[in-house]
């Protein structure tokens, strides 16, 4: 990172009103003056949103100073990666701000963010707070000045597009704005009752549909409200009902042991990455890898008593991170269609 005393926005600052003392990286305030220094000295730069994934699961399984110890470690990380002129932030909570100079061309701007999120440098690795592995990935947007926009205001909107096209794709990686591609996409925060129309929709499918066309509209209001690769319900007599399809198709393919390995006696398997699961079964990972499959979120019918099959969610673009919100819906589809299973 740049030496703040050489930096001309911010030499007549005293040091220690410019750093976060958590992180030891630059504050909200002096990021933002940073930033609009830039712009009025027409200095192109990237402005990149780094948005940690399930930070609020990390305090809550593992408490507050695991917590802080991912901010102080991804912090750290991020300051050690590049070592060209640039300019990190603490934006709020676990949003970060980098800002970098004379990176405006698309082909660079990719190739500093694929060395980001590969080879175990800063993102998709483990840190290790002394008792436990965290595994960390985040979600980022990234815009260019001048090319996506005139000031800031502007460019911090879009790349905030580009954040939330990221977090909609299921986390877990970053975009680059591209006007053709996401002018139009309005930024949302879900509101505290969207679960709670999420389940109204899902009851509404069952009241209304019978038998196996009730599986197939449920996998295609799965697959449409999580925006994944595919949703699937597999039976306990290997058939295959999907989002794409109206007939159940019977496969001769063994998949229980697989995903059997995967639940380990439990009801509901979510877990990211999958490597250390692949490493462990080689009839698991040619099972995977033969359909492409980055992460998958499986939940077992089996609350009666009798195995009635399976949820399978799967994502083939990405190692995607599932949310809480995500995983309650598949549960309670699952409960909804066990149900329906029992009386009809």
């Amino acid at each position: 990172m740049a030496k703040l005393n050489e930096i001309k926005w911010l030499k007549d600052e005293d040091p220690d009103y410019i750093i976060d003392p958590l992180t030891q990286i630059i504050n909200r305030k002096f990021i933002l003056k940073i930033a609009n220094g830039l712009v009025e000295d027409k200095i192109p730069f990237a402005l990149m949103i780094l948005d940690l994934d399930n930070f609020k699961q990390i305090n809550d399984s593992y408490g507050h100073l695991a917590g802080d110890f991912i901010l102080k470690s991804i912090g750290e990380a991020l300051v050690n990666y590049y070592s060209k002129e640039i300019f990190i932030g603490r934006y709020g909570g676990d949003e970060i701000l980098l800002l970098i100079p004379n990176l405006v061309n698309y082909e660079d701007v990719h190739s500093f963010l694929e060395g980001l999120y590969t080879k175990d440098k800063v993102l998709r690795k483990y840190y290790n707070d002394g008792t436990r592995d965290i595994y960390l990935t985040a979600s980022l947007g990234c815009a260019t000045y001048p090319n996506d926009a005139s000031n800031f205001e502007d460019l911090f909107s879009k790349a905030d597009k580009a954040l939330y096209r990221g977090k909609t794709k299921g986390r877990n990686c970053y975009i680059i704005y591209v006007e053709e591609k996401h002018k139009d996409i309005v930024v949302r925060e879900k509101s505290e009752g969207s679960l709670i129309e999420h389940f109204k929709s899902a009851t509404r499918i069952f009241d209304i549909y019978r038998d196996k066309k009730y599986i197939k509209h449920m996998m295609d209001f799965l697959y449409s409200e999580l925006h994944c690769s595919g949703a699937y319900f597999l039976t306990s007599n290997d058939e295959i009902i999907s989002f794409k399809d109206e007939k159940a198709i019977k496969t001769n393919v063994d998949y229980k042991p697989h995903l059997e390995g995967l639940l380990r006696g439990d009801s509901i398997f979510y877990q990211t990455p999958l490597s250390k699961f692949k490493q462990n079964d080689k009839k698991l990972r040619d099972f995977l890898e033969k359909r492409s499959i980055q992460s998958v979120l499986i939940v077992k019918l089996d609350t009666f008593g009798i195995f009635n099959g399976y949820i399978m969610i799967c994502e083939k673009e990405i190692t995607r991170v599932w949310q809480e919100s995500e995983i309650a819906l598949v549960m309670y589809a699952a409960s909804l269609l066990e149900l329906k299973l029992k009386i009809d």
